[in-house]
This record gives C-alpha cells, sequence and structure tokens, in this order.
C-alpha cells in the first residue's frame, strides 16, 4: 500500500455540522484533484491552511481515501515566526509516516517540506504552478516588489537541486526556473471535452443585441486584470462600442471594482456574477454564454481559464504572462497591464467577419484538445510512476 501527502498554502474551511472539508476558491480543490493522486497512490493526506471562513460559495474537498492535516492560524508575519517550529516539526511528521510527498510550488509550506524530504531522503515531485516574482511584485503592496526578487531566488534554487519536477507550462516556467535534473510540462487544468464544432458555429452565427466579454479571476488582489478590462471598457464605450457587457466571475469581495466601475460611468456595462463552481457546474456554462474571454493578467503560471475559454470555442486575448504565449497567437496578446493595447484589441476583434471570428475560436478549440484530462493524467500517472 503507496500513501502520498500534498501540500500546498491552500486554505480549507472545516463545517462542524458535517464534519467535513471545503474549498473556497471555487472547486479547484475538490474530489477530482484529488483522483488524480489517488489513481496511483492509496490513501492521500493533504497538508494546507484551515481558515474560519471565506466570503465564497464553498465546494466539498472531503473525499473517500483523503485525509486533511491542516495548519491553523498560519497568517500574517506574527503568526508566521511565532508558530514556524511547531508547524515544520508537524510537517516532518506527517511527512515521515506517507512513501511519497508531491509538493506544490511557490508555497510557504511547500518550501518547507522541500527541505524536509531532502532530510529524510523522502521521493517526491514538485508541482510549479506559477512565477512567485510576478505575484509579490504585482501584488500592489511596496513590501512585495522587496521580496518578488528573493522569492524568485528561493524557487530557483529549489527548482535547481530537485530530482523531478513538473511544470504547468511548456516553456514559460521552465525558462526562468530550470531543472537540472528530470521535469515534464503538464498543464493542471481540468478538461474533460471540448465543445462540438456544430455549438461553435451556430454560436457565433447569431446576432446579439449585447456582446458579453468575460473575465475570471478573484477578487482578492489586483493584479488578475479588473483593472485593465475596465479601463479597456470606458475606453470602448466612449468610441461608440454602448452594446459591451463585461461579465466578472471570482471569488472575495467585488466592491473596490463596483466603486471603479461607478467612478468611470461604466456601472451599467458591469456585472458581477461573482463565485461559481468549477467545470460542468458553473464555469462552463458561464463560457458557454460569453462572446469573448479576456484574461489581462499580471501573473500566471498557465492561465487555465483561458484553456477553458479555448475548450469551450471562445475568442479569446490575454497578457503576455506565464504560458499564455503557448495558447495564443502573438496577435492575440498584450504587454501586462497595457489596456489600451487591450480595448484596440478588442475594437479589432469586433470588426472581424463572422467567418473569420469563428475560424478563430474553432482554432482555440484545437489547441485545448492538447490538454483533455485523458492525455495530461496519463503523462502524470507515467511520470510519477517512473519516480516510485
Amino acid at each position: 500500500m503507496k500513501n502520498a501527502v500534498f501540500i500546498h498554502d491552500h486554505n480549507f474551511i472545516y463545517n462542524k455540522l458535517d464534519g467535513k472539508y471545503y474549498d473556497g476558491s471555487g472547486g479547484a480543490f475538490d474530489e477530482k484533484l484529488w483522483s488524480r493522486y489517488l489513481k496511483i497512490f492509496d490513501n492521500l493526506t493533504v497538508v494546507g491552511r484551515l481558515v474560519e471562513k471565506l466570503p465564497n460559495k464553498l465546494v466539498l474537498s472531503s473525499s473517500k481515501n483523503v485525509k486533511f492535516n491542516l495548519i491553523e492560524n498560519f497568517s500574517g508575519f506574527r503568526n508566521f515566526f511565532k508558530k514556524r517550529k511547531n508547524i515544520k516539526k508537524e510537517l516532518a511528521r506527517v511527512i515521515s509516516i506517507n512513501d511519497f510527498a508531491i509538493i506544490r510550488l511557490p508555497s510557504t509550506l511547500g518550501a518547507w517540506a522541500y527541505e524536509i524530504c531532502i532530510q529524510q531522503n523522502k521521493k517526491f515531485v514538485l508541482e510549479i504552478v506559477g512565477d512567485p516574482f510576478e505575484a509579490y511584485w504585482y501584488h500592489g503592496h511596496w513590501a512585495g516588489k522587496i521580496m518578488a526578487p528573493y522569492e524568485m531566488l528561493k524557487l530557483k534554487s529549489i527548482v535547481r537541486n530537485a530530482d523531478n519536477v513538473i511544470y504547468v507550462t511548456q516553456r514559460k516556467l521552465q525558462e526562468r526556473y530550470p531543472s537540472q535534473k528530470a521535469s515534464i510540462g503538464i498543464s493542471n487544468v481540468r478538461l474533460m471535452n471540448v465543445v462540438n464544432v456544430e455549438n461553435v458555429s451556430s454560436f457565433y452565427n447569431r446576432d446579439y443585441d449585447k456582446i458579453k466579454i468575460g473575465l475570471i479571476g478573484s477578487f482578492h488582489v489586483k493584479y488578475k486584470g479588473h483593472v485593465e478590462a475596465l479601463n479597456a471598457l470606458k475606453f470602448l464605450v466612449d468610441t461608440g462600442l454602448t452594446n459591451l457587457e463585461l461579465n466578472l466571475v471570482g471569488t472575495g469581495d467585488p466592491s473596490w471594482v463596483i466603486e471603479m466601475a461607478e467612478n468611470l460611468g461604466i456601472s451599467d456595462k458591469v456585472k458581477i456574477i461573482g463565485s461559481i463552481e468549477a467545470g460542468e457546474k458553473g464555469i462552463f456554462p458561464f463560457l458557454d454564454q460569453i462572446y469573448l474571454y479576456i484574461h489581462p493578467s499580471k501573473t500566471e503560471g498557465l492561465p487555465r481559464v483561458i484553456l477553458e475559454a479555448m475548450s469551450r470555442g471562445k475568442m479569446c486575448l490575454g497578457s503576455d504572462v506565464g504560458g499564455t504565449n503557448e495558447l495564443l497567437e502573438e496577435k492575440f496578446i498584450h504587454t501586462p497591464g497595457n489596456w489600451r493595447a487591450l480595448s484596440f484589441q478588442i475594437r479589432e476583434i469586433l470588426k472581424l467577419e463572422i467567418e473569420e471570428r469563428i475560424e478563430i475560436a474553432l482554432q482555440n478549440r484545437l489547441t485545448a484538445y492538447n490538454y483533455l484530462e485523458e492525455t495530461l493524467q496519463a503523462n502524470r500517472e507515467k511520470f510519477i510512476k517512473r519516480i516510485l
């Protein structure tokens, strides 16, 4: 019997009423994620952060053969330094009683787990899902710009010395955080299928009174593209494109976005959807009624939501961060923060003939085929089983 431990800084909630654990991020850490590892291991222990509550829709994370070992009150500098020793001790205990560790980085718990695995001579794999330099640099606080170079160098060192690394990109993260040993690119997107060609043609052949533009990103931070999207929308409306509606999906408090839209005078053009579930129960139905998906984020690994939109046969625009340029052609990519370029791209796409829009959407659908769960999981299982 083989047992594994999954380690990341993700927040989970314990519901005392039903004795189960929930993911407040919209469902990315649900039983379907754990099933990826349970196809290789008999049991999985999840190490993350335990929080009291999140202002989001909760999705069940508890699953058969999955146990949670969560760290309480692990936030802020005071708790960080006060509890560091005890947390590391508990991490070492959990890692010692498991056969294998799946360490998702960047994360504080993940970095500590890496050190412990080296000390214990424990087999492990790193999952590199984002760029800490971009995340800290664009966080919106001056301290982030101080931390960004340090966090980048720390992850470079970890990845360089690790025996086995899985990246969510094919090139971008590999170039900044190179591995000297065994590595592979496997996206963490979860696509079970792609939309039919007929559905794509039918959607774009209709007339619409309102052109719905979609953006998916947490409202907790200001680097997911909301500022750029709102400024681009304001510019487009002022230049005569008054039939646009920006639909925003994400966890967290959107009050700052609402206030910005009011100040720009475009409140009637912005619709806050809030948090919805992942996959077939939430994100995909939302994307199915979107005409154009934009993702002007300032930091990404491989933007999963762009791939999800592509799988639904949607035209997409994105900023040049993470692995976006592995998914979209150069003409559909703009530099991070450049809302003027984004507005120009939106305007140019809406000038295209219907046949041209359908061609773009179908090409995106074709690209998404390479990221179907069946293909990615086969590569993931093969890589981890080789380590074992």
